[in-house]
């Protein structure tokens, strides 16, 4: 597979994946378009940089939403489960978190996972219930195309969960 020209079929629509900077737009608005849809917002309203919960007014709840309709939107699969098993890597539970509260190489292997969360954001002594307030648009369009790219779980992993993506 030439990784400067990959194709995958979503919804019948081509998505192109390359360096080009309108395909990443596309993705970008896509991912918006089906985030301001969840959360019954205007799409002006829904920026990169908009924190869902802060900004767009998310419940945990919506979350599922998005998920779900991401899934739909770009005919991928993304599944919870795996992604909290993928997220703890080589780490046992207690390097990855102590009653809810994230250790050490926990967070460091989140702020691997998700690095559209702003470095600043991450603290030491972070409970793992807080993770959902850091999300922003930008989190979500990074999951799709890391997903899209068969790369969900960062460097080195394999994601075999991908569902009806085709390449050409």
């Amino acid at each position: 597979v030439n990784a400067a020209n990959l194709c995958i079929v979503t919804e019948g629509l081509p998505l192109t994946v390359t360096a080009d900077a309108n395909v990443t737009k596309d993705l970008d608005l896509r991912v918006r378009k089906v985030i301001a849809e969840s959360l019954c917002v205007d799409l002006e309203d829904v920026k990169l940089d908009s924190n869902l919960m802060n900004d767009l007014g998310a419940e945990s709840i919506d979350f599922l939403d998005i998920m779900f309709r991401l899934e739909k939107e770009f005919d991928v699969k993304i599944p919870q489960r795996e992604i909290e098993r993928q997220a703890r890597g080589g780490i046992t539970e207690e390097e990855f978190e102590v009653e809810g509260i994230l250790q050490p190489k926990g967070l460091a292997r989140l702020q691997e996972l998700i690095p559209e969360i702003d470095s600043h954001r991450w603290r030491e002594g972070m409970a793992l219930r807080e993770l959902p307030s850091l999300f922003t648009v930008k989190v979500f369009c990074g999951i799709v195309r890391r997903k899209l790219e068969g790369n969900l779980f960062g460097p080195g992993s394999t994601d075999s969960s991908t569902k009806g993506s085709e390449l050409a």
